[in-house]
């Protein structure tokens, strides 16, 4: 049976279900087998996959059948949600195959989606109330007690009774059309009325409705039939609802519809229920609620109904209709109706203190809106593979958020804001007015108070690190350091249109969701137990480093895919399993970024600052590092085995079946898909053979970008909100920075400087260059990422061309060592690993444990490196 016909799972997307599907653990029972007996502890639900099982209880030495239950049906849920112990023991009547879900799994699912919660209650109210049918049929002096009750009524009475049981709700004015009398007086007059009827007192005013009693209602209905041919009784039901209708009784006239099972009435006759009083609009919720979905999908009107009236009476059943009505794509066409939908939702999930989900409909009503506003229309087929992409999207951007906030060395106070903005502006003034030392101009000590103001700011991090940028470039030419055109010439680069182009792939890469697929054929290419899958990790980083320039995008997929190999393993959350997985992905998603030069966007922009004058291409990149990404790969690979090699047996395999089930919910490769991989492949190889063409990698990966863009794949959308463009801002003028300095003569001063004072460090190569790690950890306790990269490029190039080393070789040395994570806010990559997996994959202590064999990888990769670099003729004596 496929997942997705299963009643539970309809409302999850098919990303959702394939990482759901690893979960699962399927079990095989013969005929005759007992899955559980009454009294047992109950710490598993099932579900059938095939096959027949029989419930029963025991009493009195002797066995009772309770029901019969056949495929894509649930059994053993209720000792979960009580916590009590079985109460019916479960015999396999057939060969059957079920499909398991532990307590864990099981409390995700009920925490994580709404409407799965929503069917379990659904399931347990019903349950509840075949039991109640049950006790009450049971009960076998109830037709005889009536019917002596009954004698004590007059015959017009008796008739009344009958004539009451077929109609769910009765008016008081329906009564004296019909029979002439006041119900009021008559049931003062006979006392016994009231065993048989409940009357609607609100308390307020004159009781108007009543109902048959639900204990007398069947035997009443059965002595009609008796008593009254078929049609007589339909002209009871016809006449009640001609007076509805007259009288505009609509949700009494709704009640009648669904008792006779025409939903599709029932919709249609609530929504014309105009001013409701709080009970009437319980009423109509709950008849709403219990039409089913996809009739009330059908009539705009009603859902949006159901939806306002769960926002004062069930947000959690309001909120399930919404996400159905979402993943059916019910109003994809109709994109007005659509952005409100996304806002219900948004609305509902803040009720129910849901601030993530409501967070994700506001972004999916934002997409919308601007697909209103002259986005090109999406296929049919692809609305769900874009809602996914899209959840996908901002589940990523979560975690970035969250590493972003934790990367802060300190968190400001007002007071604190405001002495940093002093200090730097202090730098500035010093540095103006000090007399120049080692032979710089009055422009360059301006230019350095500027740089060292930046820095001040870039530490305390108050203000975006763009807007520093920008600050900088604007003090330069207000200063009058350089011209506005010497300012801005970074944005004037190749190399800063290559960027635009390389995120423009990248964006589409990502939106396509080739990456989860590539991932799931990797590890299943790989034995199922932990050392196999360990390899598949490795070996999925390794395919997909060269694909996408964002370390962090890549461990937004590779560790979240680790955790549910984990889980699908039974490893617990922490565990040493979860932990040497989760921290693998993190290691050879993230952190092989340098070995490879589209690995990211860092690369580009570092290799930009040093070695204009020496250009490498991605080949001769590739080439450059192998050895040291042998070095670095075996060395994390002991590190990791050694520092998780206890308790890493498996409690259960990855099957190769459910690796299969879950490509296969992700369905063939789309047309996107297709143009994306091709596109992306085929820019590779051409920067593989530039050698043999000669075309600069700029306008190798514009011939990407405008087959892209030509193709409809990456469209105006995608480009505004795809692209980071405060990144590019900060790019640009980095480039600037770098253009600045060699204007004002900056470099041949710090050259001179460097040359004559740090003779010692120059004289050997590998003495050099483990200096430059050692400065790159350092340096990263208080700056970070992109303008740690820029500050110890633009500080360590003038030495290292004393030193004999080429820029290629000191700008890989930076990129590997300054994403250490000794401390967990030094690193981003780490950080977005950390939250990408909710914080369940790996502690920080267990993080700090892998950054000490992290530090002694990039060592160990530099130092073995330097025989062959010095071979190839990057490093002179």
């Amino acid at each position: 049976m496929k997942l997705i016909e299963i009643e539970m799972f309809k409302q999850l997307s098919n990303m959702e279900l394939a990482k759901l599907l690893g979960k699962l653990e399927r079990l095989t029972l013969q005929a005759g087998a007992t899955l559980f007996e009454q009294g047992d502890p109950g710490d598993t639900m099932y579900i059938i996959d095939s096959g027949t099982i029989e419930l029963f209880t025991r009493s009195d030495g002797m066995r009772h059948s309770l029901a019969f239950l056949h495929e894509g049906d649930t059994l053993g849920e209720m000792a979960l949600l009580t916590g009590e112990a079985r109460s019916a023991m479960a015999v396999a009547t057939t060969n059957v195959v079920l499909m398991q879900l532990d307590r864990e799994t099981f409390d995700a699912l009920i925490t994580e989606h709404p409407t799965i919660s929503a069917y379990f209650i659904r399931l347990i109210s019903q349950r509840l109330m075949h039991t109640n049918e049950r006790l009450r049929d049971s009960k076998e002096m109830r037709s005889q007690w009536i019917m002596q009750e009954l004698k004590q009524l007059p015959e017009p009475l008796v008739e009344f009774l009958l004539w009451s049981a077929h109609l769910a709700t009765i008016h008081n004015g329906l009564i004296e059309l019909r029979f002439g009398f006041s119900l009021q007086e008559k049931m003062e007059q006979y006392p016994v009325l009231t065993k048989f009827l409940s009357i609607d007192d609100d308390g307020m005013n004159e009781p108007q409705w009543s109902q048959i009693k639900l204990e007398a209602k069947s035997a009443l209905i059965e002595m009609a039939t008796a008593a009254y041919s078929y049609e007589e009784k339909r002209q009871w039901i016809e006449d009640a609802q001609a007076f509805y209708t007259e009288q505009e009784q609509w949700l009494a006239l709704a009640v009648m519809y669904k008792d006779e099972g025409n939903w599709d009435k029932v919709v249609h006759t609530v929504i014309r229920q105009q001013a409701m009083s709080e009970r009437e609009e319980t009423q109509a919720f709950g008849l709403l609620l219990e039409c089913p979905v996809e009739v009330l999908l059908r009539c705009y009107d009603a859902l949006e109904l159901a939806v306002r009236l769960g926002f004062l009476h069930g947000p959690e059943e309001g909120l399930r209709i919404v996400e159905h009505a979402v993943r059916e794509g019910t109003l994809n066409d109709n994109k007005v109706k659509l952005i409100s939908l996304y806002e219900w939702g948004a609305e509902l999930s803040r009720l129910l203190h849901n601030r993530h989900k409501a967070l994700e409909y506001l972004q999916l009503a934002e997409a919308a809106a601007q697909v209103l506003s002259g986005r090109r229309p999406l296929a049919i087929q692809d609305e769900e593979r874009e809602y996914q992409l899209a959840q996908q999207k901002l589940t990523n951007r979560k975690s970035m958020f969250f590493a972003e906030r934790a990367s802060r060395l300190i968190h400001p106070s007002q007071w604190a804001r405001w002495l940093a903005l002093v200090m730097a502006l202090s730098m500035i003034v010093l540095f103006y007015f000090m007399p120049p030392v080692a032979g710089l101009t009055d422009k360059g000590m301006l230019f350095i108070g500027i740089a060292i103001a930046a820095v001040i700011l870039w530490i305390v991090n108050i203000i975006p690190d763009y807007i520093v940028a920008l600050g900088m470039a604007m003090l330069w030419v207000l200063g009058g350091v350089v011209k506005p055109e010497v300012a801005l010439s970074g944005f004037a680069s190749p190399t800063w249109l290559y960027m635009i182009f390389i995120m423009s792939i990248s964006v589409v890469i990502t939106k396509s969701g080739i990456l989860y697929r590539l991932s799931l054929h990797a590890l299943k290419r790989f034995p199922p137990h932990f050392r196999g899958q360990l390899w598949g990790i490795v070996a999925g980083g390794i395919v997909l480093n060269p694909l996408i320039p964002s370390s962090s995008a890549k461990v937004s997929l590779g560790v979240p895919i680790a955790q549910t190999l984990s889980e699908s393993m039974g490893f617990k959350d922490r565990s040493h399993g979860a932990a040497g997985l989760g921290l693998a992905a993190m290691v050879f998603y993230g952190f092989t970024a340098p070995f490879v030069l589209t690995g990211s966007y860092t690369n580009v922009m570092a290799y930009s600052l040093a070695g204009a004058a020496v250009p490498v291409t991605w080949l001769e990149w590739a080439l450059y590092a192998l050895p040291a990404f042998v070095v670095f790969g075996a060395v994390m690979l002991v590190a990791l085995s050694l520092m998780f090699r206890g308790s890493t047996i498996a409690v259960k395999q990855v099957s190769g079946k459910v690796l299969d089930e879950q490509i296969r919910l992700l369905g063939p490769l789309t047309n996107e898909e297709r143009i994306s991989v091709c596109t992306v492949v085929g820019c590779i190889v051409l920067m593989m053979l530039q050698p043999l063409h000669g075309i600069d990698s700029t306008w190798i990966m514009l011939i990407g970008f405008s087959v892209l863009v030509i193709s409809g794949v990456l469209d105006r959308q995608s480009l505004i909100s795809g692209i980071d463009w405060t990144f590019l801002i900060f790019l640009g003028i980095a480039f600037s920075f770098a253009n600045v300095a060699n204007e004002l003569g900056i470099v041949e001063s710090l050259t001179d400087f460097l040359g004559s004072n740090m003779s010692f460090f120059i004289s050997s190569p590998a003495l050099f260059l483990t200096a430059v790690i050692v400065l790159c950890f350092i340096v990263t306790l208080i700056v970070r990422d992109d303008p740690a990269v820029i500050l110890l490029v633009t500080a360590l190039l003038p030495l290292s061309q004393q030193a004999g080393v080429h820029p290629w070789i000191l700008v890989f040395v930076i990129l590997l060592s300054t994403d250490p994570f000794f401390f967990s806010y030094q690193s981003p990559t780490y950080l977005t690993a950390y939250f990408s997996s909710e914080e369940r994959a790996f502690s920080h202590r267990q993080g700090q444990k892998v950054a000490f064999g992290y530090a002694l990888a990039v060592l160990l990769a530099v130092v073995v490196s330097v025989p062959y670099w010095k071979w190839i003729g990057l490093l002179h004596e």
